[in-house]
């Protein structure tokens, strides 16, 4: 992965902005209209979360939720009525978000299945539009790189870019980011690194792919979500790429499937050890199956004389032989994360800021994260210059779906 051009320096300095949540509003936006002003956005997928994110959208005050599109229409609609859309900008169908486009907003908000993100972040950036979009970016390499390109052409065109992961933004993994950067733990030689969840449903296949999208029944198709590691475990991942600094060069594993009568092809848990350049090695597992398991995602980190956890809704804290840091816990941090990359998504449109600085970080999660995947699926030692190479493509049978 590093031969993408993000070294150990432009990693650490891209992951550190992207946390910072800092920006300096100036008197114009983008396009020429007072700071003030509210931006119009058109919101793509609609589903419990993207219906959550188009709620916060319309509740600040910097925004004005212009559009709405979901694949299928009785769900747009359902939600206009909630955001006092009007029903000639409510949209539908795998072509919708050109035509959300199309209406005349200045910022698409993307929370569909993340196969269809590199086709909605392109057409956006090439349309003058900015960028809010959430975690995995893409399913596959190709998708990754094709993200990866759109940010940096909005940055090259004046045009914010945000990928909306929560963790990046919780005040106390933040502070102990910064003491690992000054030297505190000194050298990290080993992490455990989790993500455990519920399963999804799973019914049977039929003979059109629009059945796979409701209820999060996408998530246990690779081809659309990525597989379970890429579209959730990539919290997890994200926090350990931070917190090492650096980009792993191989993992070993294996993946399996629980489940009872699988239908998708998604695994449900991940042994997997990731090794980095320094040597440091960090051991990732997940399950995602129906064992009446807590949620639990976070990162237990290992220095020489220092040991650091940090928790997705639970405790972040650190210590070494003579000193201690708290921390604590943000207990909102799935709404509170949104809500401040939103906030930060508009006070860089209106003040021109459009460095972009959380797509490189994406970029690299996720194709940890594909790596993670393919070392598990095939049970064997990859490395990342192999899936790179590779450069696989997913591609989702389309046929029978409305346009």
């Amino acid at each position: 992965m590093n031969n993408l051009g993000s070294t150990r320096r432009r990693f650490l300095t891209t992951a550190a902005a992207s946390t910072a949540g800092l920006s300096i509003m100036s008197a114009k936006t983008a396009f020429g209209t007072q700071a003030n002003s509210r931006v119009k956005v058109g919101c793509m997928g609609l589903g419990g979360r993207g219906s959550m994110i188009a709620q916060m959208f319309h509740e600040h005050e910097g925004f004005e939720v212009a559009a709405l599109c979901d694949y299928f229409p009785e769900i747009g609609l359902a939600q206009a009525a909630k955001l006092g859309v009007p029903e000639s900008k409510v949209f539908s169908g795998l072509k919708g978000y050109q035509r959300v486009l199309d209406s005349g907003v200045e910022a698409l908000v993307l929370k569909t299945p993340p196969y269809c993100f590199p086709d909605h972040a392109e057409a956006a950036v090439e349309a003058g539009a900015h960028v809010y979009m959430a975690k995995p970016i893409a399913t596959d390499v190709p998708g990754t790189l094709r993200i990866k390109a759109a940010g940096e052409k909005a940055t090259r065109k004046g045009q914010v870019f945000l990928v909306d992961f929560q963790l990046r933004v919780d005040p106390y993994l933040l502070e102990c980011i910064k003491r690992i950067r000054d030297g505190a733990m000194g050298d990290i030689r080993f992490m455990r690194v989790y993500y455990d969840d519920e399963g999804r449903e799973d019914p049977p296949m039929t003979d059109c792919l629009a059945d796979r999208f409701r209820g999060l029944i996408w998530t246990m198709n690779t081809c659309l979500s990525g597989g379970r590691l890429v579209v959730a475990g990539i919290h997890a991942v994200d926090a350990m790429l931070w917190i090492a600094g650096e980009l792993p060069v191989s993992c070993v594993g294996k993946a399996i499937t629980c489940r009872e009568d699988p239908h998708g092809d998604s695994p449900d848990a991940y042994s997997l050890t990731y090794q980095f350049p320094s040597g440091l090695v960090a051991n990732y597992s997940g399950d995602q199956f129906r064992n009446y398991h807590a949620f639990n995602c976070g990162c237990d980190v290992f220095g020489w004389n220092s040991y650091m956890e940090t928790r997705y809704g639970g405790s972040t804290w650190m210590r070494g032989s003579d000193w201690r840091y708290e921390g604590g816990e943000k207990k909102d941090l799935y709404q509170f994360g949104a809500r401040t990359n939103i906030d930060t998504f508009h006070k860089n449109i209106t003040g021109g800021i459009h460095d972009n600085p959380t797509v490189q970080p994406s970029v690299n999660a996720n194709l940890a994260a594909i790596l993670g995947r393919e070392a598990g699926s095939r049970g064997t030692l990859v490395t990342s210059d192999e899936v790179l190479k590779e450069n696989k493509s997913l591609a989702p049978d389309l046929g029978r779906l409305v346009q």
